[in-house]
C-alpha cells in the first residue's frame, strides 16, 4: 500500500466511540479548534503534543472535548477533560477508549491521556481489561447504587456533624456561599436558551460542580484527614452517578431546595439537626436516581 494511503489510513477515527446522547455540539461549545483543550495556541505546544492541520481538518469522529482552567496542570486538565465527557454522556457507554484518539481530541501526547485512564479506572469509572485496554464502566446497577447511597450517609451524614462541631462560623460562612454559587448556577441554567446546547451542556456541568463543592465544604470543615480520603473516593462515584444517568440533569432545583434546608439546619448549631437534614437529602437523591436507573434499564 502506498505510504500516503497508509497515513490517511491511520488518521481516520471511527465515531463508534462516541454517545448519540451527547449530540454533535462539544461541551462548552468550542470545537476541537487550533486553540485545542489546553487554550493555548497549538503552535506554542511542544512536538508531542502538536495536532497537523490535516487530522484538525478530519476532526469530526474525534471526541468533543470541554477547555479546563487554565491553573491546572496538563495531566490534571486531562483527567478533568476525560472525567467531564465521562459525566456528560459525551463517550459512548461501553466503548472503548483509545488513548490515541483521546490524544488526538485534546490535542496532548499520550502520556497524559494514559495517566488520566490510570486515575479514572482506579475510580470505578472505567474498566482495564488485559490486553484490551480501557472501556467505559457500565451503568450502575440497582444494587450497587443502593450501596453508594448506603455509604453517603455513612460518611456525609456523620461528616456534616462533625462540621458541626469543628468549623464554628467559618463553615457556615463556606457553606453559605457555596449555596449561593450553586443558586446562581441553577439559575442560568434555565435562563440558557433550550435550543442552544452548547450552552446548556456547558451550563450543566457548572451545577454539577457547584452541587459537588457544597458538599465538599463540609468535609473540609471537618478537620479530619481521613474523612477526606473516604470523600475524594465517594467524589468519583457520584461522578458515575450522572455517568448512568438516561435522563441527564434533571434534578438541579429539588437539590437546591434540599441544600438550602441543609444550611438552614446548620445555622441552628445543632449537629443533629444538620445530620437529619443531610440524611433526608441523601435519601431524596436516592429515591430520584433509582427511578432514572429502572428508566434507563427499560431502554436498554
Amino acid at each position: 500500500m502506498p505510504v500516503e494511503q497508509r497515513d490517511k489510513r491511520r488518521r481516520t477515527v471511527s465515531p463508534s466511540l462516541f454517545s448519540s446522547r451527547a449530540g454533535p455540539t462539544p461541551i462548552d461549545g468550542s470545537a476541537v479548534t487550533r486553540m485545542g483543550v489546553l487554550g493555548r495556541p497549538l503552535s506554542s505546544l511542544s512536538a508531542p503534543e502538536r495536532v497537523s492541520d490535516t487530522l484538525q481538518s478530519e476532526s469530526e469522529g474525534l471526541p468533543e472535548v470541554p477547555a479546563l482552567a487554565q491553573s491546572q496542570v496538563l495531566s490534571e486538565r486531562v483527567y478533568r477533560a476525560v472525567l467531564q465527557m465521562l459525566a456528560q454522556g459525551s463517550l459512548r457507554r461501553g466503548a472503548a477508549l483509545r488513548i490515541g484518539v483521546l490524544s488526538r481530541a485534546l490535542a496532548v501526547s499520550p502520556t497524559p491521556v494514559r495517566e488520566a485512564l490510570a486515575r479514572l479506572a482506579a475510580a470505578g469509572l472505567i474498566a482495564h481489561e488485559a490486553r484490551k485496554g480501557y472501556r467505559i464502566a457500565p451503568p450502575l446497577t440497582s444494587d450497587q447504587l443502593k450501596e453508594l447511597m448506603d455509604a453517603r450517609r455513612l460518611i456525609e451524614v456523620g461528616a456534616i456533624g462533625h462540621a458541626c462541631r469543628n468549623g464554628g462560623v467559618a463553615f457556615r460562612s463556606d457553606l453559605a456561599t457555596a449555596l449561593e454559587a450553586q443558586s446562581a448556577a441553577v439559575d442560568a441554567l434555565n435562563a440558557a436558551n433550550p435550543a442552544d446546547r452548547a450552552e446548556r451542556v456547558a451550563l450543566e456541568w457548572r451545577v454539577l460542580e457547584a452541587d459537588l463543592r457544597f458538599h465538599q465544604v463540609i468535609f473540609d470543615h471537618t478537620r479530619n484527614q481521613f474523612i477526606h480520603v473516604m470523600a475524594d473516593a465517594l467524589r468519583a462515584q457520584l461522578y458515575r452517578v450522572r455517568q448512568s444517568a438516561e435522563q441527564g440533569l434533571y434534578d438541579s432545583a429539588p437539590a437546591l431546595a434540599e441544600h438550602r434546608m441543609i444550611l438552614s439546619a446548620v445555622a441552628t448549631g445543632d449537629p443533629a439537626t444538620a445530620e437529619s437534614a443531610m440524611k433526608r437529602h441523601i435519601d431524596l437523591v436516592e429515591s430520584r436516581s433509582a427511578a432514572d436507573l429502572v428508566l434507563a434499564e427499560g431502554r436498554r
